[in-house]
């Protein structure tokens, strides 16, 4: 026969165990900071959406590789976050914020930008020149060393660099991956820019707004731009937006990101997905194995094109 009081404090214990689950797996709306920021280095801004609040395993290995040259990074996604996911990118990022805004990527960009203003992050100082660079989750790396972005940027002399650039609309770089120099990123214009971003009706408008004329707004203002991969080695290549050509850009431009949207019905993929999957195995099969993990936990239909 049990005894009550046992009954009562085994009960008390199970009521315990679920809140304490339920507490560090429910998301919730968050900000907080894990680590002070280093006023001196760079920084990432690196924006996110996930409809289920959960981090993929691409993201995490992501923020590890930007820590390495951004010791400062603040990370904001367009959804609540739970303490379990939190727990995954502490040791890797400064800042938190995370509740659902609405304004896509810049809306994420202006929100970290307007927290770094107000822990003083922009000050002059002469004796130093970090970068800022924004990103987002729309890509996974395809390289374990981003310093080699940064050389080519000093090499091209650029206040404004990126990956690809593309063409609808005008001329512009695409920005799942910018670095930004100081002279740039502390300027007004910056901050104006940033803080004229508003609630647009869905991700396209966005992309017209902000995206497409930061470019011409930053050249038209003397700053030069310059992207890793030449405009001109990619003229050969009919459609506007590059990244329609993943297969062409790994192995003939040595692309350090690929696109997530090369699987999804966004992205006009001119090239066999199954060739795309298998030169991720044979060439970065890290990259491989964290994308086929995400893919499966987003139930991509494109993954019956993998052939394992």
């Amino acid at each position: 026969m049990f005894n009550k009081n046992k009954i009562i404090i085994l009960l008390c214990m199970l009521s315990t165990a679920i809140f304490i689950y339920f507490d560090f797996t429910t998301p919730r709306p968050t900000e907080q900071t894990i680590t002070p920021l280093n006023p001196s280095k760079s920084t990432t801004i690196f924006a996110a959406f996930s409809e289920t609040g959960h981090i993929s395993d691409y993201i995490t290995s992501y923020l590890k590789t930007l820590k390495e040259i951004t010791p400062n990074i603040v990370y904001i996604t367009d959804n609540p976050i739970s303490k379990k996911e939190i727990r995954k990118i502490s040791p890797y990022v400064n800042h938190i914020i995370a509740y659902r805004h609405n304004e896509y990527d810049w809306g994420s960009f202006k929100r970290g930008y307007n927290y770094l203003q107000s822990q003083n992050l922009f000050s002059p100082n002469p004796n130093t020149s970090p970068v800022l660079i924004l990103a987002n989750d729309s890509t996974i790396p395809l390289i374990q060393n981003f310093k080699p972005l940064l050389a080519d940027m000093d090499k091209k002399n650029a206040d404004l660099y990126g990956i690809t650039s593309n063409l609808d609309g005008t001329y512009h770089i695409q920005s799942y991956f910018l670095i930004l120099n100081k002279n740039l990123y502390t300027s007004k214009a910056f901050a104006d820019y940033l803080n004229s971003v508003k609630q647009q009706p869905d991700g396209l408008h966005v992309a017209y707004r902000y995206e497409v004329p930061f470019t011409k707004y930053f050249t038209d203002l003397g700053y030069k731009s310059a992207t890793f991969i030449n405009d001109e080695d990619l003229k050969y290549l009919p459609l506007n937006d590059k990244t329609c050509y993943p297969l062409t850009l790994m192995s003939k431009h040595n692309l350090p990101f690929l696109k997530m949207r090369t699987f999804t019905n966004r992205l006009t993929v001119q090239e066999p997905r199954r060739l795309v999957f298998n030169w991720l195995k044979t060439h970065h099969h890290k990259a491989y194995k964290q994308l086929i993990r995400h893919l499966k936990k987003i139930k991509s239909p494109y993954l019956k094109e993998n052939h394992e």
